[in-house]
């Protein structure tokens, strides 16, 4: 008999593959014993020839759940934010449908309707970009993998569908007389941030975390120990404009921060607001991004001589491929470029020529 009685409790024993299994079945009844053995020796069997049983796929909100939890254990906080929010738009179109229920084609249409959806507060007709849908599809595929590690019966519908083409992006370099509009219209801290960005080249959200024991005012540098790269974690320099703005701000600040939100102990978060109104009262016809006073910062310093390697390093680049982008020659340096290679070439044309009379004449008083 497989089963015997050790007090009140059934206990099973049986031999698999040359093993001795002997295990309580948590049993007062003979019956419910068999059956628990039964299916011990089922799932024995199943394990060994290389079955595994998953578990049943929940639904996409449920898991959502999950997976947002383990992203903010896993990521950083800004990773975290960007799944969050494509999870918002992805329950959209597949909240109350089973994981293993989402087919490609679902996706597929889920990108057709997306790339048509307008712009979240655009006011110029815009619609969502191809890299918006990317970011969203990334997020989805990532989706699947962890349920797959969590054991659930899925397959993910990602598989073999293309992302769609994305523009090298918009890039908007503000001239001197944009930037002296907006700087006179700005309001704080909104000026002093912007101000920072255009002399150091500093990314929006690296100005916003400056914090006051990361400033060396002897040195005339800011520490940025941020970013997913070492090159990020780095140190720029400032300018004689940037060193009294921010003197002036640690002396006042009451906490870490530089520019604290309304919690003295976080970072400000954002200034859109703040640069969207500045933007309108400058008269400012074209309009731009706080980050593309970044772009700008490297673009003139490229004009200014800057060698591409140091500004990388200024940048927070890996590698140089990343910083060409920021790099966009106005037409006059371009007409700049040109006319040196002119006068390069007709001076090269001259002295050859000058050359060429000298041996000439050379030539004939020998003769």
């Amino acid at each position: 008999m497989a089963v015997y009685r050790r007090g009140k409790v059934w206990w099973y024993h049986f031999e698999f593959q040359a093993r001795h299994v002997q295990c309580s079945s948590g049993c007062t009844n003979k019956t419910a014993a068999l059956r628990v053995e039964a299916k011990r020796r089922a799932d024995l069997i199943d394990r060994r020839a290389g079955f595994k049983r998953a578990k049943l796929a929940p639904k996409f909100e449920e898991h959502a759940k999950k997976f947002l939890e383990w992203s903010k254990q896993q990521h950083r906080p800004k990773t975290w934010e960007l799944h969050s929010g494509n999870c918002d738009t992805l329950l959209r179109f597949f909240r109350g449908q089973w994981l293993d229920d989402i087919t490609p084609a679902m996706v597929e249409d889920f990108k057709a309707v997306r790339i048509g959806e307008p712009r979240r507060n655009a006011k110029d007709g815009r619609v969502i970009s191809g890299a918006t849908v990317n970011r969203a599809l990334t997020t989805l595929k990532l989706f699947y993998h962890y349920a797959e590690r969590c054991g659930f019966a899925v397959s993910n519908p990602t598989k073999g569908i293309a992302f769609l083409p994305e523009s090298s992006g918009r890039m908007r370099v503000l001239s001197f007389d944009e930037e002296i509009k907006y700087l006179a219209k700005a309001s704080q801290p909104l000026k002093d941030i912007s101000q920072i960005i255009l002399d150091t080249g500093l990314r929006p959200e690296e100005a916003f975390r400056i914090q006051v024991e990361n400033i060396d005012f002897a040195g005339g540098t800011i520490f940025n120990p941020f970013g997913k790269t070492k090159a990020a974690r780095r140190k720029v320099a400032m300018t004689a404009e940037v060193h009294a703005l921010l003197k002036k701000r640690a002396a006042e600040a009451e906490g870490s921060y530089v520019f604290p939100s309304s919690d003295r102990d976080k970072p400000i978060a954002s200034v859109r607001k703040a640069h969207d109104a500045a933007v309108k009262r400058a008269g400012i016809v074209e309009h731009f991004h706080l980050y593309d006073l970044r772009h700008t910062f490297a673009t003139r310093a490229v004009a200014a001589g800057a060698d591409l390697p140091t500004l990388a390093s200024i940048l927070g680049h890996t590698k140089i491929q990343m910083t060409m982008r920021y790099v966009h020659p106005a037409e006059e340096q371009k007409r700049m470029v040109t006319a040196k290679l002119e006068t390069f070439r007709l001076e090269g044309i001259l002295k050859a020529l000058e050359i060429g009379q000298r041996v000439a004449t050379i030539s004939a008083t020998v003769n």
